[in-house]
């Protein structure tokens, strides 16, 4: 058994015991991992107020190659995100970017991700408007890292940049085709040319100019890149922080 040092999101916790609790975090350095914190739970524990969910946090913790499950051994709060907790909005967008890494197969570190997750949580943190480019804006990488890049810069068959009406995006491919060629293809759905276009801007846009681009059709961007997502990751469906998205987002 030795001690190991990282950087890490809380993703999510569960109860363990009547004082202790399961963390899953998303680490700089080992990627996905579970750990245990004793006592975490009472108010006189050196954990309190450390391990919530969307903390970025550093923790020392006791490994041991034969157990899923290690023992925490310290942690202490790098930033607690407090202002994204205010926000119910923000939290839920948060909310699923854990849940998206949590369901997903990625035990093995990715430090490209990793700080990814910690930009765009302090890009929102910080944001006063246009927080639903962020939550396109992350999917857009997570798909890039997973290996399934979409392309939003030309057309497929004939390579036109000039989009006019509705354009055919193929959900296998992650390619489009123009309203001239009008290709629909097998699981292909149409999409507005806005649509496209944005994407394809937000796509290439720096973190810090995200929320000053200018969505035209939310419902539209987020079926596209939902519908793309789920065909080619198997655990990217059913999220519960989606649920909660769209509860807030019809009362605002």
């Amino acid at each position: 058994m030795s001690l190991q040092k990282t950087q890490a999101v809380v993703l999510k916790t569960q109860r363990l015991g009547e004082t202790s609790k399961i963390l899953t975090l998303y680490s700089q350095k080992y990627g996905k991992m579970k750990v245990v914190a004793k006592g975490a739970r009472g108010l006189k524990s050196r954990f309190y107020g450390t391990l919530e969910p969307l903390n970025h946090i550093s923790i020392v913790y006791y490994f041991k190659e034969t157990r899923e499950l290690q023992l925490l051994s310290q942690a202490d709060i790098i930033h607690p995100f407090s202002g994204i907790r205010e926000n119910l909005e923000k939290y839920a967008v948060c909310s699923f970017f854990c849940e998206l890494i949590n369901r997903t197969q990625l035990e093995q570190p990715n430090k490209y991700l990793f700080q990814i997750l910690i930009d765009v949580l302090s890009a929102i943190e910080k944001s006063k408007r246009n927080t639903i480019n962020f939550f396109f804006w992350f999917i857009l990488k997570f798909l890039h890292i997973s290996g399934f890049k979409p392309h939003f810069n030309f057309c497929k068959i004939c390579r036109t940049v000039d989009l006019k009406n509705n354009v055919r995006f193929s959900l296998i491919n992650g390619s489009f085709t123009c309203s001239e060629c009008n290709n629909p293809g097998p699981m292909s759905m149409s999409v507005p040319a806005d649509t496209i276009k944005y994407l394809q801007k937000l796509q290439l846009a720096s973190i810090k100019y995200a929320d000053t681009l200018n969505c035209v059709s939310p419902e539209s961007c987020e079926t596209l890149l939902l519908s793309f997502l789920q065909c080619h990751i198997e655990e990217a469906k059913y999220f519960k922080s989606l649920k909660f998205l769209k509860s807030i987002q019809n009362q605002i």
